[in-house]
């Protein structure tokens, strides 16, 4: 008679003990699968680093060619103080010894001694730009302003202009196209706001706001083109026009000569958006109340409460963020032209 004998009894591997082994060899196989993933991932890490400590170490070594304003925020802060200004000239300028064979970009901004035009060229000084400037009647805060930027590292020029005097506008125009070499950006800040009740309107001072906020910006725009075309800034050159929201459908009584002639500055930001692409981009900046007048009815206290009732965010901007608003259009917008961005605090809405 044959026997079995049972299987544990046989000398060979169960089922048990193979399924067990099994499990080990995938776990051992498991382990060291994502030892060696850690260990490449840790490697590429490295790696990653080393090379990006590397092309910090040759940008320091070796700047390239193109310049981006907003990389040079702030690398200029302690430049020689300017010697003393001759007050008989008309052009003034001031270069500090850092200015030599450098590559910055180039700004100019009309009616830039006061107010607003005064923060947006510090703002552009701020973020990398020489700037040359143009001033009225304000020879004293020209002066000042001119101390400030070439304090900051800037190289800057600045002019007496009366916008107002188409000829002159002409002639200044064609002179720093020839003279200026190279321009990256024009703003158009200089303007004149002045009421126009019907009862008391007159041709003349239709006129006057019609060239200075109007006409002189476009004849410069016209005249300086070609250099902002040449621009090897990010995106090419740049317009940016000091326009006003309440030209833009929102009418205010009294002040038909004023807003039709930020409406045509506004009209020539879109004409010459697309006239002058793809070289230049041209926008505008429309604030409400960023610098509340000096004199006449809304240097008023009870005036000005009554005007932030209508104002979401409850209070009047400042010159400051209207400048950070036209630098952005000039310097980081690459990819817009055309357009007309309002700083109102939300007035618009209301």
């Amino acid at each position: 008679m044959l026997s079995v004998a049972p299987p544990h009894s046989q000398g060979g591997i169960t089922p048990d003990q193979a399924g067990r082994s099994a499990l080990l060899i995938v776990i051992v196989f498991l382990i060291g699968f994502f030892g060696i993933l850690t260990l490449v991932v840790l490697a590429l890490m490295r790696r990653r680093a080393r090379a990006a400590e590397l092309r910090d170490k040759r940008r320091q070594e070796k700047p390239t060619s193109h310049v981006s304003a907003w990389e040079e925020a702030g690398k200029r802060a302690q430049a020689p103080p300017a010697e003393d200004l001759n007050d008989t000239r008309v052009a003034m300028q001031l270069q500090p010894a850092a200015a030599a064979g450098r590559n910055r970009p180039r700004a100019l901004v009309t009616g830039a001694s006061r107010r607003v035009g005064r923060a947006i060229a510090l703002e552009l000084a701020r973020a990398g730009c020489d700037v040359d400037f143009t001033y009225h009647a304000s020879a004293a805060d020209a002066e000042s302003l001119a101390h400030e930027l070439a304090q900051a590292g800037c190289d800057c020029s600045f002019f007496q202009l009366d916008l107002a005097d188409a000829g002159a506008v002409e002639a200044f125009a064609r002179e720093r196209a020839e003279t200026l070499g190279r321009l990256d950006v024009l703003i158009h800040n200089a303007a004149t706001y002045e009421p126009s009740p019907l009862d008391e309107l007159t041709a003349d001072a239709c006129r006057r706001q019609y060239v200075v906020n109007a006409l002189a910006p476009l004849l410069l725009s016209a005249r300086l083109a070609p250099l902002l075309g040449d621009s090897t800034l990010e995106g090419g050159g740049a317009i940016v026009a000091l326009a006003d929201m309440h030209a833009m459908g929102r009418p205010r009584r009294a002040f038909a000569a004023y807003a039709m002639s930020k409406a045509a500055l506004v009209e020539m930001v879109r004409s010459l958006a697309r006239e002058l692409a793809p070289g230049v981009r041209v926008n505008a900046v429309a604030p409400g109340v960023v610098a509340w007048p000096e004199s006449g009815f809304e240097s008023d206290p009870q005036a000005q409460a009554k005007y932030l009732r209508r104002v979401p965010l409850g209070r009047a901007g400042t010159p400051e963020e209207a400048a950070r608003a036209v630098c952005w259009l000039a310097l980081a917008a690459t990819y817009t032209t055309g357009e007309v961005l309002r700083v109102d605090g939300g007035r618009w809405l209301t």
